[in-house]
């Protein structure tokens, strides 16, 4: 499981949620996070906002949320954007690529709950705002639940169906460390699921876990757990760091199997 915020595929298209099935001399993807827009391309990495925009929109939630949630914080903001022209960004695809990034994700959820909802000043500030958070939350939460999708030709977990149920928690007055306890253990928990049904049809029982999201206790933890107890051998980042200070050491050994 490579879970990061964005790299270039070998066909051009940006990822960053991915399961592959790997080893030192080939990479398959089999599984991934569902691509949504990047809205003004790199300025979604570092404007958290644009990112909720863009899920609301994927999901054809925008004009739902603007109605019937006008008084959450984050709606409120959202509906002072240049909304127009972003929309008309999106259905031209000027500037707004499609991307798989599980750190694009953690970005919208924490533009959510009013977490560095206008900018970030250093990567992965909006994510790690939301992690601590979400340490805050009942363990007891019941996680949401995101959508596996089988019907396209690659298995995509998708996110149609934590927005409404995060939007109403918020309307209700659910505390927001819970909601974003709740969101951690649902991805968490669909990836697992997609996992261990990959596992099966591939027969392979080893499982790593690495990109710049594995920093993410939550996250790992549940995963590593989760796999070690379907019996799976979890490889995790022990000597390297998960994000991108390892990946130089990674292509050296590559090359040197090659």
């Amino acid at each position: 499981m490579a879970l990061d915020g964005l790299g270039l595929s070998e066909d051009g298209s940006l990822r960053g949620g991915e399961i592959l099935l790997a080893d030192f001399r080939n990479s398959r993807r089999i599984g991934h996070l569902d691509a949504v827009p990047l809205p003004g391309g790199d300025r979604a990495a570092l404007e958290p906002w644009r990112n909720l925009y863009a899920q609301l929109v994927h999901h054809g939630l925008l004009e739902d949320a603007l109605e019937r949630h006008a008084g959450l914080p984050a709606i409120t903001f959202l509906a002072q954007q240049p909304l127009d022209m972003l929309s008309h960004m999106l259905a031209k695809g000027f500037n707004s690529p499609m991307s798989s990034s599980a750190g694009r994700l953690f970005d919208a959820v924490a533009a959510a709950l009013g977490l560095h909802m206008a900018r970030i000043h250093q990567e992965g500030q909006a994510a790690m705002a939301l992690e601590q958070l979400a340490l805050r939350g009942s363990d007891a939460t019941q996680p949401y639940a995101l959508d596996i999708d089988t019907r396209s030709e690659l298995p995509v977990i998708g996110t149609a169906a934590l927005w409404p149920m995060l939007l109403a928690d918020l309307q209700t007055g659910r505390p927001a460390a819970d909601i974003a306890r709740a969101f951690h253990h649902g991805l968490a928990d669909a990836i697992l699921t997609l996992v261990l049904r990959l596992s099966d049809q591939n027969q392979v029982r080893t499982a790593a876990l690495s990109g710049g999201v594995m920093q993410n206790r939550i996250l790992l933890e549940r995963l590593h757990s989760g796999l070690q107890a379907a019996g799976l051998k979890v490889l995790l980042h022990e000597q390297l760091p998960a994000n991108d200070g390892g990946i130089s050491l990674g292509q050296a050994v590559i090359g040197s199997v090659k």
